[in-house]
């Protein structure tokens, strides 16, 4: 992405603006009683800001930060796409679980295959769980919840850097549709179901997440640079 800061006043002021918005999301995060991280306790929560923050200095240090920024997109969206396409459906409060269940690749229908499932995907969550499979279940919604508000506060910072709040939710929303595509169909694979995708389609996604990944680089090494620069700030 080109490195273009299309800002009005100086670079702090606009940091400070972005954290504000930062600010009122997860505030809205932990107030809300229906998931999305509002029954942890406050160390935790505060954690899960610390790192927000400090993403949102690193992307500003960047040499090209609205490439930075895309980059924690792509790998918050993916992490958030391996669980949430389990909680997909038409019915659900969140807007973007509720469109996803209309998308071509995404049944919302895969949280009725879980007990088929959830013995290969989750299989040690399985193993310690009672006959509901509660414990898988409080783990796909742990994962798909922080990952979909760190993905929402990269969200909040592209629009910024970009100065346009619309291209920003189109870029994720369009991503979110072949992220959680790519990932139903490796489920079904795996676990031997019926595909939602032909061969053709589904090697034309995997290719362009594969595409999307190499071009994001190491979750795991960016997560930890983000929480040492946390630690340390």
């Amino acid at each position: 992405m080109k490195n273009v800061f299309p800002w009005k006043g100086s670079r702090f002021t606009k940091a400070a603006a972005i954290q504000q918005q930062i600010s009122a999301h997860l505030y809205d995060a932990y107030a809300s009683d229906s998931g999305l991280l509002g029954d942890l306790d406050r160390w935790t929560q505060r954690r899960i800001t610390d790192e927000n923050m400090a993403k949102l200095a690193l992307v500003l240090e960047a040499d090209d930060p609205a490439e930075a920024c895309y980059r924690d997109l792509i790998r918050e969206i993916d992490s958030e796409a391996e669980t949430g396409v389990f909680l997909v459906d038409r019915a659900s409060h969140l807007d973007h679980l509720h469109a996803l269940a209309d998308n071509s690749g995404v049944s919302g229908k895969l949280r009725n295959e879980m007990h088929i499932v959830a013995p290969v995907i989750f299989p040690d969550e399985t193993r310690r769980s009672r006959n509901n499979l509660d414990l898988v279940w409080v783990t796909i919604r742990a994962y798909h919840d922080r990952a979909y508000v760190d993905a929402k506060v990269s969200e909040i910072i592209l629009g910024e850097l970009l100065d346009d709040v619309e291209q920003a939710a189109d870029m994720a929303d369009a991503m979110r549709a072949l992220m959680y595509a790519h990932h139903e169909d490796v489920i079904r694979r795996r676990c031997e179901l019926p595909g939602m995708l032909d061969d053709g389609e589904s090697r034309m996604i995997s290719i362009m997440t594969t595409e999307l990944a190499r071009r994001s680089g190491s979750y795991r090494t960016r997560t930890e640079h983000i929480r040492e620069y946390a630690e340390a700030r």
